[in-house]
């Protein structure tokens, strides 16, 4: 009875593993973005003289577009076929980022590559949710896909930044392009079983409810607010009087370790529910944030970071699987992914206006406000449920 069981498991595994490495692929052309938005900002402002504001906008233009995405990928995936996507929109996004090689120094040219680029990996990344979610074994499955994704990251900032160090925009963009080539080909190490099932589920009217709404808006919220710490932790780190290569090291170590926290989320999700990981998650974000921003020492300030970081990843694979399991197509999982993602881009956005308009300190009470919001959306889930 055991080896059935264990013999049952494995062959499970075995089945999912395609979509595994067609999903990391997709969520890991997103952290991509992420990986050179740091470096590219910098970038455009020392060598071609942009301006900060318009060199923010750029870097931001491919997040803009993951959430435009979400307007698109149902028809998108009801009309094309796995593999059509795949190949038109993997496609697209190595195209778009070569073309940014050559006209980055033209802001409208560079803002529309890049926007693009954004629309193709939300829809990559849509379309491998919505087949995510429709497994026996989502909430694991999302676990693995992230972490991955976020393992990979870590690499990425180190190879961006080398070549533009080297080369500059031009040399950054194109090994952008050669990295987005990589994943768009481990997309189609995917094989699906049976190609007509998906289309057909996928042909059925998404169904609007009060608890639907609600749990992408709150997946939206904790992505925005768990995030804007992040655009001034180096700041806050500065303020510490911690250099730029000590605070580096530390983050970038929280950074990688915290990917495990995805692997934990996904487990806890299937184990437990949503419902709690998510609500215990919330207040521990807040904590975290509040004592960061109020750290008087360094190490409190590291210290206070693992639960801030460690939160907004344990999270979001339980956010997604959540979204998943709102209808029994996928549909769901298609359209929240990309607006969930689209909240790191919101986070640096609202961040900067935050500081800007009450100063530094206040990024810990507006974290706070966001998480009391996620708790009210999670209260409102819970009481639509149990009327369900």
């Amino acid at each position: 009875m055991s080896d059935s069981t264990t013999n049952t498991r494995t062959t499970s595994l075995f089945s999912y593993l395609s979509l595994i490495i067609a999903a990391a692929a997709a969520y890991s052309m997103s952290t991509l973005f992420s990986a050179m938005k740091p470096i590219l900002l910098t970038r455009f402002v020392e060598q071609v003289s942009f301006a900060e504001s318009l060199a923010g906008l750029i870097v931001a233009t491919p997040f803009v577009g993951i959430a435009l995405s979400a307007l698109i990928v149902k028809p998108v995936t009801r009309h094309l076929s796995t593999f059509a996507v795949f190949l038109c929109f993997g496609g697209l996004l190595v195209l778009a980022e070569a073309v940014s090689a050559y006209v980055f120094h033209t802001p409208i040219a560079v803002l529309t590559a890049q926007l693009v680029a954004g629309l193709s990996v939300g829809i990559l990344m849509g379309a491998t949710s919505q087949l995510i979610a429709v497994t026996e074994k989502p909430d694991e499955i999302f676990g693995v896909v992230d972490m991955t994704a976020v393992l990979l990251m870590s690499f990425m900032v180190a190879g961006l930044g080398n070549a533009v160090g080297r080369g500059g925009l031009f040399a950054g963009y194109w090994v952008a392009a050669g990295i987005a080539l990589l994943f768009a080909i481990l997309l189609f190490a995917y094989r699906r079983p049976n190609d007509e099932v998906p289309a057909e589920r996928a042909a059925k009217p998404m169904e609007f409810s009060v608890k639907n709404v609600a749990v992408v808006t709150m997946g939206v919220l904790f992505v925005t607010c768990s995030g804007l710490g992040f655009a001034f932790m180096f700041t806050l780190a500065q303020n510490l009087q911690m250099s730029y290569e000590t605070a580096g090291s530390q983050i970038g170590i929280l950074l990688l370790v915290s990917a495990g926290a995805c692997l934990l989320g996904g487990w806890c999700s299937a184990k437990f529910g949503p419902i709690r990981p998510l609500g215990c998650a919330f207040i521990t974000c807040a904590v975290g944030w509040y004592m960061a921003v109020h750290a008087s020492e360094p190490i409190v300030f590291i210290a206070a970071l693992v639960p801030a970081i460690f939160s907004l990843q344990f999270n979001f694979p339980i956010l997604l699987a959540f979204s998943g399991s709102l209808d029994n197509t996928g549909q769901w999982a298609a359209v929240a992914t990309p607006l969930l993602t689209s909240g790191f881009a919101w986070a640096a956005i609202v961040a900067g206006l935050v500081v800007e308009t009450w100063g530094l300190e206040a990024i810990a009470t507006a974290t706070g406000i966001g998480m009391l919001g996620c708790l009210g959306l999670l209260g409102v889930v819970v009481r639509t449920k149990t009327k369900d």
